[in-house]
């Protein structure tokens, strides 16, 4: 708007909120950038402008329905109050996370593609005991207790020491 300033549409994309499960609606807001310079060219909005910065002048203030309303400070600064938009045109979605017992989708595991049943699969089949070496280790352990016990009770325990 020559010699008042520029409005611009600035659009928000929509935001999500993992914590509450929710999906917040994209938004559109309007600025207003205040010209700096008051020259005064001619367009398609030269006579709203006029209108609008003479209302300005006597009342101090300019309602533009639905868009918002211009004011003018004391110092001469114009500024933009931009009307809200009612939540009911825009709600927050609940977003809730859907697991589908029997459903088959392709996954990525390493390098590999493969599907969720086939892992689901893998991990449910009973795998091999891997860890041997402690029921060896047990074993090895009870028969040299044993050797030592079948020794003591054959040779008595004098300490270790030899008897003459």
């Amino acid at each position: 708007m020559p010699g008042i300033g520029t409005l611009t549409m600035v659009a928000h994309s929509a935001e999500t909120d993992f914590v509450n499960a929710l999906i917040k609606p994209p938004a559109e807001t309007i600025d207003f950038i205040a010209e700096v310079n008051a020259e005064r060219g001619f367009n398609e909005f030269s006579a709203m402008s006029e209108l609008l910065q003479k209302n300005l002048d006597e009342k101090g203030s300019f309602l533009l329905k639905g868009i918002g309303a211009f004011t003018k400070d004391h110092t001469g600064k114009i500024q933009f109050v931009p009307t809200p938009i009612d939540s009911i045109f825009t709600p927050v979605v609940a977003a809730e996370r859907v697991v589908r017992q029997d459903a088959s989708h392709p996954i990525l595991v390493g390098d590999q593609q493969t599907t969720n049943m086939e892992m689901s699969n893998y991990f449910m089949e009973k795998q091999p005991l891997k860890d041997q070496w402690r029921i060896w280790a047990i074993l090895l352990a009870a028969i040299g207790i044993g050797a030592l016990l079948f020794y003591f009770y054959q040779h008595g325990f004098n300490g270790f020491g030899n008897v003459r």
